[in-house]
């Protein structure tokens, strides 16, 4: 009986960190874009070169920015309910529960821009600011805690830059990339009818890519821009995996609580290609508009070592040094398009929206990873100070695509059936000093 038990609890392991590593993988796939108030609100990214933010969405435009210092803060509130059943089975005592389950997190992603220039020819420029991330927090008491219970990821990007104007209607920019990448996840492992395990694990790690840029100026009142951030693969290496049970499970069977401290996860950031217009209509009225080609066929699969399983005979250590799972993502093209009218010499005023499909793929989809195409609105406003200061307003809303799931997973036979919906709602701010 312990013997079957043993394996048991070694499969619901096994597919546990394949669930989670979706998650986690969503985490490090879905792409934020929220590093400036101004850009996110009149859609511009790599054409629209208004103050030191240009760096990130293209640092070509560079030249054309003053000594500036630019810093952002976004709040990201995205609520999210599953309803629908599960039922997890188990030898000592099977779960089926039917209701729904809710996380709502709460998220202020800060950024910060820099543009230096050194003569009319050359400038440099520097971003600090979240990149990809995602988070989750349904709690230990949900329908869906055998899946998920939170996961959280801290993002990082240090983006240096340097620019060269070739001349009034050419100017390039590149520079690398370093990002640093942190996961943090726990769920919970169904042991009986009274008595559940905790699994969970932490990791994280430095990895490097690049970005360069183009900026063509057509005349004084257009320009096209094309920006370039290059793939970026994550090899988590700083990191644990446990698993916990209680002090009476551990009397009656004899299994011990685990850990190892060689838990590894490697996530691949895909790269994305991002060309942006930008065109005056009058002295007070601009339009543009963006189309990103998102590279997301680059995550074929995710791959962890090292995962803390329950020890048994045929793996006394407990440790898994290799968990695969398949997810063969689909390349994306997000559309953005965009205007600003400059009210008075004080004020102008924002406006864009913007749609992004899903790269999931139906067959993989699980209740960990219910992504959905989104269809996103911005308002916003920039109010000058005085002379060389400036402060954008921001307010946003994204509808997200009810995402339906209905999966039964492989060896633990946990099925999940059912819908998550989610959206968005964006509050952001910046300020811009020339110095």
């Amino acid at each position: 009986m312990k013997r079957t038990l043993l394996r048991r609890i070694i499969g619901v392991s096994s597919i546990s960190l394949i669930s989670l590593m979706a998650v986690n993988a969503y985490a490090a796939g879905y792409k934020l874009e929220f590093q400036s108030a101004s850009v996110l609100g009149d859609a511009g990214d790599a054409a629209v070169v208004e103050d030191a933010s240009t760096n990130w969405y293209n640092s070509a435009g560079l030249p054309y920015v003053p000594r500036q210092v630019a810093l952002s803060l976004i709040d990201v509130y995205a609520p999210t309910t599953f309803s629908g059943t599960v039922f997890a089975p188990s030898l000592l005592g099977s779960f089926s529960g039917n209701g729904s389950a809710s996380s709502h997190p709460n998220n202020v992603l800060p950024a910060l821009h820099v543009a230096y220039p050194i003569n009319c020819k050359w400038a440099l420029g520097l971003t600090v600011a979240p990149a990809w991330g995602f988070s989750e927090n349904y709690g230990n008491g949900s329908v869906l805690r055998y899946d998920l219970v939170y996961v959280n990821t801290t993002s990082m990007d240090i983006a240096p830059s340097v620019a060269y104007k070739l001349n009034d209607q050419w100017s390039f920019g590149i520079g690398p990339d370093a990002h640093y990448f942190l996961v943090d996840s726990k769920q919970l492992a169904r042991l009986t009818t009274t008595l559940n395990g905790q699994s969970r694990y932490r990791t994280s790690d430095w990895g490097w890519g690049g970005h360069a840029g183009v900026l063509f100026r057509i005349n004084d009142n257009t320009r096209i821009g094309l920006n370039y951030r290059s793939k970026m693969v994550m090899e988590l290496n700083n990191g644990f995996s446990d698993l916990s049970f209680p002090a009476a499970f551990t009397l009656a069977t004899g299994i011990p609580s685990v850990r190892s401290n060689s838990f590894k996860l490697r996530v691949v950031l895909p790269p994305t290609t991002t060309l942006s217009f930008y065109h005056d209509m009058t002295p007070c009225w601009a339009l543009m508009g963006s189309i990103a080609y998102d590279q997301w066929s680059v995550l074929r699969n995710y791959y962890a070592q090292n995962y803390q399983s329950v020890p048994s005979i045929a793996n006394p250590t407990g440790v898994l040094p290799a968990v695969y799972v398949q997810q063969d993502m689909s390349n994306t093209f997000d559309l953005g398009f965009g205007t600003h009218y400059k009210l008075n010499p004080s004020w102008m005023l924002r406006g864009s929206v913007k749609y992004e499909p899903t790269p999931t793929q139906n067959r993989f989809r699980d209740v960990n990873f219910p992504d959905g195409s989104k269809l996103g609105f911005q308002i916003g406003a920039r109010y000058t100070i005085c002379k060389g200061i400036a402060l954008d307003m921001l307010y946003g809303h994204v509808f997200v695509n009810t995402a339906h799931i209905g999966l039964t997973q492989p060896v633990t036979a946990v099925t999940v059936n059912g819908h998550n919906r989610t959206s968005v709602d964006l509050f952001g701010a910046q300020l811009v000093w020339n110095v």
